[in-house]
């Protein structure tokens, strides 16, 4: 049994209000379709037919060549309507009856690889014959007619119908050739087809996700910028594509806390490690002393596959109250000591087609009230990164942040201690999720490394902060 994925990016862009089809804008500085590509390719599929606007086949073809992907993949001309350019991705398939088949928007970029795999293994373990991807309506459901309200259902009998729809290849087969006969290619989805024409079949509901938005209108793109921006991933989405025995890796900040986490199990999974920080007389604001460490680590381990900055400094009080030059060393070690490393090892990274990964924290999101200058350097950070990951992706560097939340480090023991360590993740954790990002081929993505305990921490304690890391 294969697996084969259809994606549709037959949109002529009418509703966009733009020259270009919406498949082809940019997001975060990437085109939507080759972002769909990317995590659609990544679920394992077999081969992938994209269904193209026939005015659009090259520059289809040349987002397809810029993927790299290492299956067979082919783009096709679409129909007139969505089930006409389905059906024509059918026909181009290579595929058995007993085959899965996906079907995806195109202009569905941020659709979690989760949702992508939850939808394909029920079908692929036989369980069923389609799955639907759907989420909960927040709002309450209206049934108008002619301008009057006639009734307002019991919404929670009610999805809201996403991407991907999965189907056994000879169900969407026999579905599309009744439909064919019947001169019924006018659904807006591929399920409705199986419903009509497929007496019995059996089609699961699988979650989605809000973040699987379609990108329809200018509004949208807007959104999904700001999505993408805030999207992080969990530890259990990171799938190691390799290990890391012989891998030569440097952490800057890693004489403690997560950094020495991070280079203590590099070390026991076989990876040369060497560690770098303030404990070793370095400060990462010193972009000439910076670059000279970097050098001498590369030397000294013959090159370098990852580098790791977790140096960082947390300083607590009210901003107004806080010193000029203490406000500007959180920014400087933080922010602008990242962005050092990161220029540092670019060459090397670069030569080894490896991976650099930076640290944020937990309250990346949403500036905290007595750590504001900490809070902004993290956020600086994740734009770092997602930055980085679009303008070195040509040079074959992965770029990645970790988000961990409230850890327990010898930094944070010191800007809190009277607070419980009970209810902190441990540093050894965190380690252990950055590993397996460093080894995924994973790139401008913020890992989120949670706990999800409730145990509440110490009177007076402040229960939200950022992670706290190792030393600058």
């Amino acid at each position: 049994m294969r697996v084969h994925a259809i994606l549709l990016a037959g949109g002529a862009g009418d509703r966009f209000g733009a020259e270009l089809p919406k498949q082809f804008v940019r997001l975060a500085g990437e085109p939507i379709l080759l972002r769909t590509i990317r995590t659609i390719a990544a679920a394992g599929i077999d081969d992938l037919v994209i269904v193209s606007h026939p005015d659009w086949i090259a520059e289809t073809e040349r987002e397809l060549t810029a993927a790299g992907l290492p299956i067979s993949a082919i783009v096709v001309a679409g129909g007139l309507t969505r089930n006409e350019s389905t059906r024509n991705g059918l026909l181009a398939l290579d595929a058995e009856p007993d085959d899965v088949v996906l079907v995806h928007d195109a202009v569905r970029p941020l659709v979690p690889l989760d949702v992508v795999r939850r939808a394909i293994a029920p079908v692929a373990d036989a369980t069923v014959d389609a799955t639907d991807t759907v989420i909960p309506s927040a709002d309450t459901l209206v049934i108008v007619e002619d301008g009057a309200v006639i009734e307002i259902p019991d919404r929670g009998r009610y999805r809201r119908g996403q991407t991907p729809q999965v189907f056994r290849m000879s169900i969407l087969t026999r579905a599309y050739e009744a439909a064919t006969i019947a001169h019924d290619l006018t659904a807006t989805d591929d399920c409705t087809l199986v419903l009509r024409y497929v007496p019995g079949a059996r089609i699961l509901a699988v979650p989605g996700d809000e973040m699987n938005l379609k990108i329809t209108t200018r509004i949208d793109l807007v959104m999904a910028d700001r999505m993408l921006q805030m999207r992080t991933l969990s530890p259990a989405d990171v799938t190691a594509a390799d290990d890391l025995a012989g891998a030569r890796i440097l952490v800057i900040g890693g004489t403690n806390g997560i950094g020495r986490g991070i280079a203590d199990e590099a070390t026991r999974l076989g990876a040369h490690a060497d560690v770098e920080g303030r404990s070793t007389g370095l400060d990462v604001r010193d972009a000439g002393a910076v670059e000279a460490r970097v050098a001498t680590a590369a030397k000294r381990l013959g090159g370098l596959d990852h580098v790791v900055v977790t140096a960082g400094i947390l300083r607590l009080g009210p901003m107004a109250d806080t010193p000029a030059a203490e406000l500007a060393e959180i920014i400087d070690v933080n922010l602008t000591g990242t962005m050092n490393v990161a220029r540092a090892a670019y060459r090397h990274l670069a030569a080894s087609r490896g991976s650099f990964t930076a640290f944020a924290s937990s309250s990346f999101t949403r500036g905290r009230p007595d750590y504001v200058a900490y809070s902004a350097s993290k956020a600086g950070v994740v734009n770092l990164v997602q930055g980085l990951a679009e303008e070195w992706a040509a040079s074959g560097v992965r770029v990645n942040v970790v988000s961990p939340e409230r850890t327990d480090t010898p930094m944070r023991a010191h800007a809190f201690p009277n607070e419980s360590r009970d209810g902190l993740l441990a540093a050894d954790d965190v380690a252990r999720a950055t590993l397996r990002l460093i080894a995924s081929d994973l790139t401008g993505q913020v890992l989120d490394v949670r706990r999800h305990d409730s145990t509440p921490v110490a009177a007076g304690a402040r229960s939200e902060g950022g992670s706290d890391q190792s030393d600058a």
